[in-house]
């Protein structure tokens, strides 16, 4: 075990010491109140869910000058790095970027083992991020969407069915559609 190793039981890592660490790593981890945790893969769902936000969003905003990004690039926080599930960022990135600064939309979807941490500490380190409008909570499970919106002081917005708006990316999504592949 490296000295770096050694040192993630007991001390808080800093955001430098972190990507310098997970770049030399052969897996992605994330970076939550100084601790290293480990990505794991996904359910079926999980995926799907993640491929028809991505294509719906991409058609959407094709030939605009936003980019949908999925769960392979970093998004950097005060003082956490995150792999969300889904990004919309309008700023320029660069071919060489390791991590986005300036989201405009995150998408997670939770599963049970990250739903807490999605709902509550993940979203409290996003919210500090000046460019994020909108954070959305998509349920693997039921039909169920939690939409938390910088304009509506965060306060969640719960959808069961019908159409869920973004409002950052002005795109509706029908709930149907969403999880049709999923019936």
């Amino acid at each position: 075990m490296n000295a770096l190793a050694q040192c993630l039981h007991t001390d808080p890592l800093g955001i430098e010491e972190f990507i310098e660490w997970e770049n030399q790593q052969e897996t992605r981890h994330e970076l939550l109140e100084g601790e290293i945790i480990a990505m794991t893969g996904g359910t079926f769902a999980h995926a799907r869910l993640i491929t028809h936000l991505v294509t719906r969003l991409s058609n959407h905003l094709d030939k605009t000058s936003c980019t949908v990004l999925s769960s392979d690039f970093k998004v950097l926080t005060a003082e956490e790095v995150f792999y969300p599930d889904v990004l919309v960022t309008c700023t320029r990135q660069e071919n060489e970027d390791l991590f986005c600064t300036a989201p405009k939309l995150i998408i997670e979807v939770l599963s049970n083992s990250t739903a807490r941490k999605d709902r509550f500490k993940k979203r409290a380190a996003y919210q500090q991020i000046e460019s994020l409008e909108e954070y959305v909570l998509v349920s693997q499970e039921a039909r169920h969407v939690e939409i938390y919106r910088r304009a509506d002081d965060w306060q969640a917005c719960i959808h069961i069915g019908g159409l869920v708006e973004l409002r950052s990316v002005g795109l509706a999504l029908d709930m149907d559609e969403l999880y049709a592949s999923l019936d």
